[in-house]
């Protein structure tokens, strides 16, 4: 990962938004989530995933920490999906917290499916204002949370809770690629009415609050190619995943001015 913009804590001089306008984005999104099986969310997710196929890399952000001998936070862990990889990766303890009620019913049911509920627990919180003691966590990750916040109220949040020495790991979408502008426009019902994918400003926010910021950029040339995933078989998909990403990280590395045009940030906050 190359390091990009960084920041100084100490020298910081902050306001956070008046607490009722980010109460109420919390409290729009608690109502999305609970509501989003009566609405064509569901439907559209899951046709938007079909098109990123095996194009996708979120997997590899796990290789940016390691949970072992870790009291974890998973940051906005919708219905849990993280928990059984971070206990089985040695975590000494996971939290999970997320907005909505429904999603934290689901992710104590998966627990208990999935034998780790003695070893994870998970609570109805805002991200915004956790009530967690200082320096509670030595890691804390979330995948596609931070763009539904009010960044900078967030990343406060995050720092006053993770510990000297800990890090916050978090993979998000980008907002400057044109074509996944198109595409987010076509399918306002596929998001919530307040997301707002990062920008290069975001970046800058990062590195403003927090000592320590690194970001790598995935999935550039993938982008335009998309909808063959709609047609292609998954072995053709992954044929061609494995070379567009050589490819991918070729030009990021040559030309860092496009990788904000990239699908996904993965953020690394010390």
């Amino acid at each position: 990962m190359a390091p990009d913009v960084t920041g100084t804590a100490a020298s910081m001089t902050v306001e956070s938004p008046e607490d009722e306008n980010v109460a109420s984005l919390a409290e729009r999104e608690k109502s999305f989530y609970n509501e989003r099986s009566q609405t064509p969310y569901n439907t559209l997710r899951r046709w938007i995933w079909r098109a990123i196929g095996e194009f996708g890399r979120d997997d590899e952000v796990h290789e940016l920490y390691d949970p072992a001998g870790r009291d974890v936070l998973d940051y906005g862990c919708g219905p849990g999906y993280l928990a059984q990889y971070l206990v089985e990766g040695g975590a000494r303890s996971v939290t999970g917290i997320d907005v909505s009620d429904g999603e934290i019913e689901q992710a104590r049911e998966r627990a208990e499916q999935n034998g780790i509920a003695d070893r994870s627990h998970f609570l109805v919180a805002d991200a915004h204002a956790t009530d967690f003691a200082d320096d509670s966590f030595d890691l804390i990750v979330g995948a596609a949370i931070l763009h539904h916040l009010e960044l900078r109220t967030a990343l406060l949040e995050i720092r006053r809770i993770l510990r000297p020495g800990g890090r916050a790991v978090f993979l998000e979408p980008m907002w400057h690629n044109p074509l996944l502008r198109i595409g987010r426009a076509l399918t306002p019902s596929a998001r919530t009415p307040d997301e707002h994918p990062l920008t290069v400003d975001d970046w800058k926010l990062c590195a403003e609050i927090f000592q320590e910021f690194e970001h790598a950029e995935r999935e550039f040339l993938t982008i335009p190619l998309m909808p063959l995933n709609l047609v292609l078989p998954r072995p053709a998909q992954k044929w061609l995943a494995r070379r567009v990403w050589a490819l991918d990280d070729r030009v990021l590395e040559r030309f860092p001015s496009m990788r904000k045009y990239a699908r996904s940030t993965f953020l690394v906050l010390k």
